[in-house]
């Protein structure tokens, strides 16, 4: 199904949006297509709140941006219509789908100016977040010093906590169904693996979830920005306004928005506005340096390529059949990755650019 040309009424009736918007079926799926095609979102967003608001569900306030498309759609559908109707008689709507939207989002728009505090996508703070959680068995360390913090959790994880951050965690919950601490500053974490046991990380207004595996977090109170960077394994990442997140909050699977290591999440804090690219320096896998050698002579720039792929478990997108006749000789193996690519691109007389955490090679080939 080629999505990219859906629009409101497409959305509508498609049956694989209908069960995420209810169900939340192939929730990853649909996060990770927002990622890649942001300009689709809003005819999303406006499918998602009709289909909720005929319903009964209950619904997320979009952005004003988002609002403003939703208008300016409807406004435009309700223009063609009346264009096409005979001077004299009624002006009809000639498409029941946009009237019913039209209705039900203007009960929308006038719900959400009634029951709505327009302070919700106000910042949540660490302060917030203990508040709730805090229990006669809840623990806080503070990093009061000018170095890291090792602080030791009771499932065998490990946080180092950075100047001026802060850990908050309940110690009978490690002894639960699920894992939880809270943080305000940054740090890095190695989660032990308990995939029955899912390890979770609130940071303001991002929920970090993960089985078992190495990551950082940044949150500090006044920056616009949260940050997830991604060191080894997975990582699943959503806001506390996700639609779905009670669910992903219960089960033992990773979904929505996942991350592999060397790459990063960035959460817009007032908007709520996720987006994926890699981290600043990438790293190789831990297998892969000592497994790979990158000396290469008059080798197939595919096979260059695809062994960088595997070493840093980064997804290099090219055109096959373009590099077919291309052959790289080249001494790579003390180059961080983006000069790797960046000397392959020279000498395929190639560029690229990294789109939603992935590397984006375009190049005109080679004669043969």
């Amino acid at each position: 199904m080629n999505y990219l040309n859906f629009n409101v009424e497409d959305f509508l009736l498609d049956q694989k949006f209908l069960d995420w918007v209810k169900r939340g079926q192939d929730d990853s799926f649909w996060q990770e297509f927002q990622l890649k095609f942001p300009e689709k979102k809003a005819e999303m967003e406006k499918a998602r709140i009709v289909i909720l608001a005929g319903s009964g569900l209950s619904y997320t306030e979009p952005g004003q941006e988002v609002r403003n498309a939703m208008w300016e759609n409807i406004q435009a559908q309700m223009n063609d219509e009346t264009r096409e109707t005979k001077p004299g008689k009624m002006i009809l709507f000639r498409n029941w789908r946009w009237a019913a939207a039209a209705v039900l989002l203007a009960g929308c728009i006038i719900g959400w100016q009634l029951k709505i505090n327009w302070g919700s996508t106000d910042k949540v703070t660490y302060e917030n977040l203990i508040s709730y959680a805090q229990t006669s068995s809840f623990v806080e360390k503070v990093n009061d010093s000018e170095k890291p913090l090792l602080i030791n959790l009771p499932d065998g994880s490990s946080v180092l906590l950075q100047k001026a951050g802060k850990l908050s965690y309940d110690t009978k919950m490690f002894g639960g169904e699920k894992r939880e601490v809270y943080l305000s500053g940054e740090a890095f974490f190695e989660v032990t693996k308990n995939p029955a046991k899912p390890f979770f990380v609130y940071a303001n207004e991002l929920i970090t979830k993960v089985l078992g595996t190495s990551f950082t977090v940044k949150a500090f109170p006044d920056e616009k920005q949260i940050e997830v960077l991604v060191k080894t394994g997975r990582v699943s990442v959503f806001t506390r306004k996700d639609p779905f997140k009670n669910r992903k909050l219960s089960n033992r699977e990773l979904e929505g928005i996942v991350l592999a290591p060397n790459q990063q999440i960035t959460l817009e804090r007032t908007e709520l506005r996720l987006s994926r690219s890699l981290v600043q320096e990438p790293q190789m896998l831990t297998m892969a340096a000592q497994q790979f050698s990158f000396d290469f002579d008059d080798a197939p720039a595919a096979k260059v390529i695809d062994l960088i792929e595997k070493a840093y478990g980064v997804d290099i997108i090219y055109d096959e059949d373009l590099l077919a006749n291309c052959k790289l000789t080249a001494h790579l193996n003390d180059e961080p990755l983006n000069d790797k690519i960046r000397l392959i691109c020279e000498g395929l007389e190639a560029h690229y650019e990294i789109i939603d955490a992935q590397i984006v090679i375009t190049s005109k080939g080679c004669g043969r």
